[in-house]
């Protein structure tokens, strides 16, 4: 008789044990899909038997765990009314179920909302229940006050058959198969978040745009006010923004006579063409540093950067990295998260050239996306790009998109050119290529993921 190595293992434990469970079987060093499988194929030879049995097992719940700590709710009224009747309203322990057990047992009664004890009542020595769950003396009652849990177990068992007791293991052969699929050894390989990472990445590179890059902290000058964010914005405020204890400021000094183009912008429009805001722009608001809350900040450094004069235009920037805010982290919000932000400068750029490259980027990571109509302060027209969940059945935001307006290029540029910008967020990319909701496993090297997680490509 023939028998793959798997199941010949299984057998010879079974020649000794003549009936064995699962887990005593497993307990030989061997894994539950290769029992699983053994199991099989000595049941189809005649050589073994499967049974399953179901177990009952009862444990404590959290609220058994806590009658254990406490006592139950019953005895501490009893307790409690020791002291003397009391109304309803000096009861500090859970008074449905103390009220409604105590009484049921005959130990309380009630006149005009007060409650006292009977004589039964004060004759109750011991917290029965307590003491019960503490030996493990469960019964149906306490099942039905979610006190214990009942679980059910499956159990199998392999027992040899007659035909398996009567054949000898030396006149079993192996049976090699070189068909069956073997498990691949484990190897080292990226994180998928990274993986999605640098696949945007060498996207924007091989459509001709070269890499820009900022540092996390910033002034809230190049956060916000370079950017035409007026300073009694909200997005401004401590629950959005992480501010800086140490430096907490920048003297703002490298910008130069830029600081007073854009002070002007926000006050009276200087010579954009706008209004402005109106108001008293304050340089020690500007000066304040912050962790940036967006790369859009990167986008801004690199305006300020670059000579306009001695450029030959178009010239295209990216950036993929992070930001922070100040969130409430969940499942779907992180107080860190990538975004990829994109600029570029021309002076015959226009709506059609912004598209454009959205949508060759979307195209090459994979995803179904649309361009709808939105508002941003810094850019005008403006624009939401999303994607599309098949599993929600919904549009979920990615980023926005846009023209900076003339009160952002003119103050940093020096000349009013057109500048193409986005900003777009890449986490929900990596979690929908992984099969997660929770946006927080991101960032845990959870080997199970890692492992069941294909290496990223674009469908």
């Amino acid at each position: 008789m023939k028998l793959s190595q798997q199941a010949k293992k299984v057998f010879e434990v079974l020649k000794e044990e003549k009936r064995a469970r699962f887990e005593e079987i497993e307990s030989h060093g061997f894994d539950q899909s290769m029992v699983a499988r053994a199991a099989k194929e000595l049941e189809e030879k005649g050589l073994a038997q499967l049974e399953e049995e179901e177990e009952v097992a009862y444990k404590l719940s959290k609220k058994g765990r806590q009658v254990v700590r406490e006592g139950s709710p019953e005895y501490r009224l009893v307790e409690i009314l020791g002291e003397g009747p009391k109304k309803f309203s000096e009861i500090k322990i859970p008074a449905d179920v103390a009220v409604g057990k105590a009484k049921q047992n005959g130990w309380i009664e009630i006149d005009d909302g007060e409650i006292s004890l009977t004589g039964e009542g004060e004759l109750v020595e011991q917290d029965k229940v307590a003491k019960q769950l503490k030996e493990k003396d469960f019964g149906e009652d306490h099942v039905a006050r979610g006190l214990v849990e009942r679980l059910t177990e499956v159990t199998r068992s392999l027992e040899l058959t007659k035909k398996g007791e009567q054949v000898k293991i030396s006149n079993v052969e192996e049976e090699f198969n070189v068909e069956a699929e073997a498990s691949l050894p484990q190897t080292g390989r990226k994180h998928f978040y990274k993986e999605v990472v640098d696949y945007a990445r060498q996207q924007w590179l091989e459509m001709g745009f070269k890499e820009m890059k900022g540092p996390f902290i910033v002034s809230s000058f190049l956060n916000f006010d370079a950017l035409y964010t007026p300073q009694d914005h909200p997005a401004r405020e401590l629950h959005d923004t992480f501010f800086i204890r140490n430096p907490e400021r920048d003297d703002l000094e490298r910008f130069g006579g830029k600081v007073d183009y854009v002070k002007k912008t926000h006050e009276d429009g200087w010579k954009t063409g706008s209004k402005g805001y109106g108001y008293e722009w304050d340089r020690k608001e500007a000066e304040k540093n912050v962790l940036r809350t967006h790369t859009t900040s990167v986008s801004a450094q690199k305006l300020h950067e670059i000579d306009i004069e001695n450029e030959d235009l178009p010239v295209k920037y990216f950036t993929v990295s992070r930001n922070f805010r100040n969130e409430t982290v969940d499942k779907s919000h992180l107080a860190e998260f990538l975004q990829t932000d994109g600029i570029v400068v021309g002076e015959n750029l226009n709506f059609k050239n912004l598209k454009a490259y959205i949508s060759m980027f979307f195209d090459k990571m994979g995803l179904r996306y649309r361009i709808i109509p939105s508002y941003y302060p810094y850019t005008e027209m403006s624009v939401e790009v999303q994607v599309y969940d098949d599993e929600l059945d919904e549009w979920l935001g990615l980023g926005g998109a846009g023209m900076f307006r003339p009160e952002v290029v003119k103050p940093l540029l020096g000349k009013e050119v057109t500048v193409l910008a986005w900003g777009l967020g890449i986490g929900r990319i990596a979690a929908k290529a992984a099969g997660i909701e929770d946006i927080r496993e991101l960032y845990q090297n959870d080997i199970e993921i890692l492992e069941k997680t294909p290496i990223w490509r674009p469908e």
